[in-house]
């Protein structure tokens, strides 16, 4: 069979097909379009140096956006890159609690909700440090970890797409929860 044979529309219904599919591609790539013709340039290895205060982490899904769910809203934290390659990271939850300061080291056991306070306090923070690189080429940033406060991540590496949009520095993680795809967010502002 020819391909006039199998497709039975007149010749303008097949170049409207066209069109609606240049279109639909069109509009499929406008967002990157639209930067570049914007003007926005391409993020640098000297965009990221510097102090960053978090704004927020979220996660976006079809649902819609939700604050982190680990941290939730309010979560503060500090980020610095410097020009040698070292990094330090430092966040925390918004509602903390209140621990009292130990005299000693290692802790002494104390009572249960002292012990409960403690771990909550324990696990609404996170921190490591370590040394960075960048590839412009990916805007991707990847963190190796040398000390963290969870021992387990020493020597791990993160990567994460990143991209400066003004004064802040927005990091990206795409991944799905179940079958849903989902877009981690951290967003930074300059200091």
């Amino acid at each position: 069979m020819s391909t006039t044979q199998l497709d039975h529309r007149p010749q303008g219904s097949r170049a409207s097909l066209r069109t609606c599919l240049a279109a639909s591609l069109l509009w499929l790539f406008c967002p990157a379009i639209g930067l570049h013709a914007a003007g926005e340039s391409h993020t640098s290895r000297a965009d990221l140096i510097g102090a960053w205060k978090l704004l927020r982490i979220e996660t976006e899904s079809p649902a819609g956006i939700q604050p982190d769910d680990f941290y939730g809203p309010g979560t503060t934290g500090l980020l610095i890159y410097d020009a040698s390659g070292a990094i330090s990271v430092q966040i925390a939850g918004e509602k903390r609690p209140s621990v009292k300061v130990p005299l000693t080291r290692p802790v002494p056991p104390g009572t249960a909700g002292e012990i409960s306070a403690e771990r909550a306090a324990f696990h609404s923070y996170y921190a490591y440090t370590g040394t960075w690189q960048y590839d412009e080429e990916s805007s991707v940033c990847t963190h190796h970890v040398e000390v963290a406060l969870l021992s387990v991540e020493q020597g791990m590496s993160y990567r994460q797409e990143v991209r400066r949009e003004g004064d802040l520095l927005v990091f990206i993680r795409r991944g799905k929860q179940g079958d849903v795809p989902v877009i981690h967010r951290k967003v930074w502002q300059k200091i």
